[in-house]
Order: C-alpha cells, then sequence, then structure tokens
C-alpha cells in the first residue's frame, strides 16, 4: 500500500523514535511510506527521500504567524487544524495514497476529513491518552492558567470529540492495552484497536557496555548512582523522587541521582526544589544531550527510575525510555502505574513503589542497593525481555499485519 503518514511535530522530522520504527516497519513489509510534516527551517528541502528511512518526507509551512495566539486557542477549543487540509489534499494527490496514517489526536479530525474526500482510510495513532495528559499537565499551573487551560482543553468536550473522530478511523494505534478500556467505553469495536508498543530492540536501539564514554563512567565511580532520563512534567514523578532523596541519603550516603534531558525552564524548576531540600550535592540535572552520551549516562547508572506520578494518562501510557533501560541491561524501579507495573513484573527486571509515594519509593531503592547480585539478575531479565518477548519485532509484527487486515477489507 502507499501510506501517507501525517506527524504535526514541534521541531522538523525526522527524528521521532516511534515514527521512524513504524515506517521503517512498513517499508520492509513491502508497503511505500510518504511522511507529511511541517518546516520550520528555511533550509529544509521540501521534499526529500531518506535512504535511511526508505521513505519521502514532504514538508509544509503550516499558517501565519500574524494572529498565532488566537488561532492556536482556536485550535485547541473545536480540535479541528483547518491548516492540515490543503496541504493534504494535495498530499494524496501528489503521491496517489491509498490510506492515511495520523499521529497526535489534535490532527486526527482534518485527516479524517480528507480521508472522507478522497474516499480513502484512516489510522490513528495515538501515543498517549491526550484528553488526560492535558489535564495532567495542568495541575501543576497557578489556578489562572489552569483555568484558563481547562476551557481550552477542557477534558469532557476532548473525550467527546475524540470518541466522535475515532468512530471514523480503520483503525486507532495505541501504546499500551490498558489505553483500551476508555476506547471501548466509547463504543469503537474491540477490532479495530491496535496494541503497538514503545518497545526497542537490537533494530532499534542497540547499545554495547563498551560503547560507553569511559570518561563519564570514571567520574561516578564508588557512588550509587539512581538516574532518569526524559523530559520532566507534573506526571514525571521527579517531584515523587527528590522528596525521598533525603531519607535514601541517609541510608545511601554514597547516592548520586542523574536527570538527564530537561529543558531550561524545568531545570531551573528542579534547582529550586533540590535547593529547599538541601541535596545539592546529590543531584546532578543535564539539558538535552546527544544520543551516545546519554546511554554513556544509562551504563553509569545501578538502577534507572520511571518514577511517574499517578494520573489517569500513566495509567494508560508506556515510556521508550523503561525498554531503553532494559536493552542495556539496568533494572529498574518504577511505580506502580498499571502499565509500568505489568511489564516489570512480567519481566522480573526491577522494583515497584506505590506511586506519588516518596517514603515508599526511598524504602524501596534502599531495598535494590542492599542486594547488588539481586540488581545484576533483574538487569539480565530485563535485556532478556526486551530482545525476546517485549521486543520491537513484535510489535512491528503488529503493526504490519493490522495493516494487512486494511488491506484485505479494502479488496
Amino acid at each position: 500500500m502507499r501510506i501517507g503518514m501525517i506527524l504535526d511535530n514541534t521541531q522538523e522530522f525526522p527524528p521521532d523514535i516511534r515514527v521512524e520504527k513504524e515506517i521503517k516497519a512498513l517499508v520492509e513489509a513491502g508497503h511505500e511510506v510518504f511522511v507529511l510534516s511541517p518546516k520550520y527551517k528555511s533550509d529544509s528541502a521540501a521534499s526529500e527521500f531518506m535512504p535511511k528511512l526508505g521513505a519521502t518526507v514532504d514538508r509544509v509551512v503550516l499558517g501565519a504567524v500574524a494572529g498565532r495566539y488566537l488561532a492556536n486557542a482556536w485550535r485547541a477549543i473545536t480540535m479541528f487544524d483547518t491548516r492540515w487540509l490543503e496541504v493534504t489534499r494535495n498530499f494524496v494527490d501528489r503521491h496517489q495514497l491509498e490510506i492515511l496514517h495520523v499521529h497526535d489526536l489534535f490532527t486526527v479530525p482534518a485527516i479524517v476529513q480528507v480521508g472522507k474526500e478522497k474516499s480513502i482510510p484512516v489510522v490513528a495513532d495515538l501515543h498517549e491518552n491526550m484528553p488526560a495528559a492535558m489535564r495532567a499537565a495542568r495541575s501543576v499551573y497557578p489556578l489562572w492558567k489552569k483555568l484558563l487551560m481547562g476551557t481550552l482543553y477542557n477534558y469532557r468536550w476532548m473525550q467527546w470529540k475524540e470518541a466522535r473522530v475515532l468512530k471514523q478511523c480503520a483503525a486507532v494505534v495505541i501504546v499500551v492495552p490498558e489505553a483500551a478500556e476508555r476506547l471501548l467505553s466509547y463504543g469503537i469495536a474491540e477490532s479495530h484497536i491496535h496494541v503497538v508498543s514503545n518497545t526497542e530492540d537490537e533494530t532499534t536501539f542497540l547499545f554495547k557496555p563498551e560503547q560507553a564514554d569511559i570518561s563519564i563512567r570514571e567520574q561516578y565511580n564508588g557512588k550509587f548512582v539512581i538516574s532518569y532520563i526524559g523530559g520532566s512534567g507534573a506526571e514525571r514523578g521527579l517531584d515523587t523522587t527528590l522528596r525521598a532523596m533525603p531519607q535514601m541519603i541517609k541510608e545511601l550516603p554514597n547516592i548520586h541521582f542523574l536527570i538527564v534531558g530537561a529543558d531550561p525552564k524545568s531545570k531551573a524548576d528542579i534547582d529550586v526544589m533540590v535547593a529547599e531540600l538541601n541535596i545539592g550535592a546529590y543531584v546532578e540535572v543535564h539539558l538535552w544531550q546527544p544520543f551516545d552520551k546519554v546511554n554513556s549516562y544509562v551504563m553509569a547508572s545501578d538502577v534507572c527510575l520511571v518514577p511517574h506520578n499517578d494520573f489517569e494518562h500513566t495509567q494508560t501510557t508506556i515510556p521508550h525510555k523503561l525498554f531503553q533501560y532494559m536493552i542495556c541491561g539496568k533494572p529498574v524501579l518504577v511505580s506502580d502505574c498499571k502499565p509500568l507495573k505489568r511489564i516489570v513484573e512480567q519481566a522480573n527486571a526491577g522494583a515497584i513503589f506505590r506511586a506519588n509515594d516518596e517514603k515508599h519509593l526511598a524504602k524501596t531503592l534502599v531495598q535494590m542497593a542492599a542486594f547488588p547480585e539481586v540488581l545484576v539478575e533483574m538487569g539480565k531479565n530485563g535485556q532478556r525481555a526486551a530482545l525476546g518477548p517485549l521486543s520491537w519485532k513484535k510489535d512491528a509484527e503488529l503493526l504490519v499485519d493490522m495493516y494487512l487486515q486494511i488491506e484485505q477489507l479494502k479488496r
């Protein structure tokens, strides 16, 4: 099939870990894939074939800068981004597409309209539970901003719009089975819901201990390093981990908490909390780092964290970082959000603490540190699982099978 992927990113594509994996899997299965994404850089090609992906990427400038705040507010309220209509129509005609695969709920309604006009099916790829994600994000805002964002991104309205538009899609892709419950409650047929998770394997994420930057590993000699890789936000649980640090420091005076990948604003917020807790000597925060350097920080770690706080959002999604930690052979400490708990228990890859409970986090981590031989075994278990039953190879097969089903229905 000739598949058109629509991706509304805040940066130019590539990169996008999930989308790149899906493209490669579909191309390897014999499909032709074309990508439509925003153009932000003046010197970027409007259209180019990317051999690494095996796909053609088209980039378009969306909308004018003038009046952007009002326009963005209107798009948020209506959940209909008209900027995608004409460019997608042209995209379909130019490449004679047979199906559209759209990422991000906010883009789905416009693409569904184009699909109807062109009489081609649409696949909605939901990386997360967006109504719940927006509600989680505003939970830490000041009251005025919380009220504003709650109006623009009203939870119930978003759910109503989501239900209405997803019923019109040929298939809905989610990242964990826990996300299916709300879709079933919308009245979407179970046969139209497909789980394609954020797993990795040696085809998408390969990093060996000998490739680690020795200088990074050596600077943490003698320390018990716990690390968190990725962005921060209300749902991420970094606040819970930081509040656990004073207790962990009492029990593990050589503990060192690495946070890698924070944006400047998040780093500033973390620095304030670190100062308030008087734990600056035990916490290290790095901004975005190159891929190889990030992996070296992982390899320097004794335990890697996914400490998600308890939100509807975190109960219905899973981050790539969990599987990346596991591939690197690192034991993990995760909160008891359902997808995290299920995967870590299935793989016996680490320990689980009660979400939002810094005392239980501290107690669990101290117990882990007391048994280094068990940590090694957990790391091995996780690596076996991430390269076997919980690998991207398995999820790629599910994605390809979904397209086979859609193709058969079209005949």
